[in-house]
């Protein structure tokens, strides 16, 4: 029977209502580092990993594990990737379990959007409905201090534009998004529409790192039909906005095909 070992008592997070101890078991050498993001994950969905919990050392998982190190460090790689640890430097460094976020999800996406497995298209498509449903959450819920962050938001992005300093290279020019997201009330509807935000930002910013000035227009719009609980003519206005956004995205990946020639279709 594979005898189940126990972290040490050093490395448990130290809280006022202490959950059971995280349990590893020993796994077979072959695709290890599966094995091993399988039973991370466990922990952290049972509540026994916590966020900011420090995992052991490499040496020390290695021997949890009854594998190699280089398959450890290939583990700790996937879950970092995947959004669910992440790894800090200095004397007190070390893996450390992560707070929830839409990191992971947009990794994700992106890297099938990479590989070819995921459209162009159908990211557009999901960022486009779900930016309305979170629109329309967020005129049922979204209280009047929540959108006065929204046109904050917007006014330091119109002034940014005045200045000549508008730029999607910066992941604040999201932030729109963001805060129509968290309007809603409801985390996972935030982290999905952030994740879909933030890939698109990145696609557009390769095509051109300046944005059309016509975002500020279409913000404001959107804002004063959420302001007047109007969720039909709100959505209808980011629709065409995100749209224009998804047309011109489109035009420029067929203009790369068609100046890299036939080799890259």
């Amino acid at each position: 029977m594979t005898e189940t070992r126990q972290l040490p008592a050093s490395r448990r997070p130290a809280t006022a209502a202490e959950p059971a101890e995280p349990k590893f078991q020993p796994v077979r050498p072959r695709r290890a580092f599966e094995a091993v993001c399988e039973q991370i994950r466990r922990q952290v969905a049972d509540g026994l990993l916590l966020p900011g919990h420090r995992l052991p050392g490499e040496r020390e998982l290695a021997e949890e594990f009854d594998i190699s190190r280089s398959a450890v460090r290939q583990a700790l790689r996937n879950l970092e990737l995947a959004g669910i640890v992440q790894s800090r430097t200095g004397v007190n460094g070390g893996f450390f379990i992560k707070n929830g976020g839409s990191d992971g999800i947009a990794q994700a996406v992106r890297d099938m959007v990479g590989l070819g497995q995921v459209p162009t298209a159908s990211v557009m498509e999901a960022r486009i409905e779900l930016t309305n449903v979170a629109i329309r959450l967020a005129c049922e819920r979204g209280s009047e201090e929540e959108f006065d962050a929204i046109a904050a938001d917007i006014a330091a992005h119109a002034e940014l534009f005045r200045l000549g300093q508008g730029s999607r290279t910066n992941a604040s020019v999201s932030e729109f998004y963001r805060l129509v997201a968290r309007a809603t009330h409801n985390e996972v509807i935030e982290m999905l529409v952030d994740a879909l935000s933030e890939i698109v930002r990145t696609f557009t910013a390769r095509i051109d790192p300046k944005p059309n000035e016509n975002m500020i227009s279409a913000r404001s719009r959107v804002l004063r039909y959420m302001r007047a609980r109007d969720a039909d003519r709100a959505c209808a206005v980011m629709t065409k906005h995100l749209r224009h956004v998804s047309d011109y995205i489109e035009a420029q990946r067929v203009a790369g095909l068609a100046d890299a020639g036939p080799s890259a279709r």
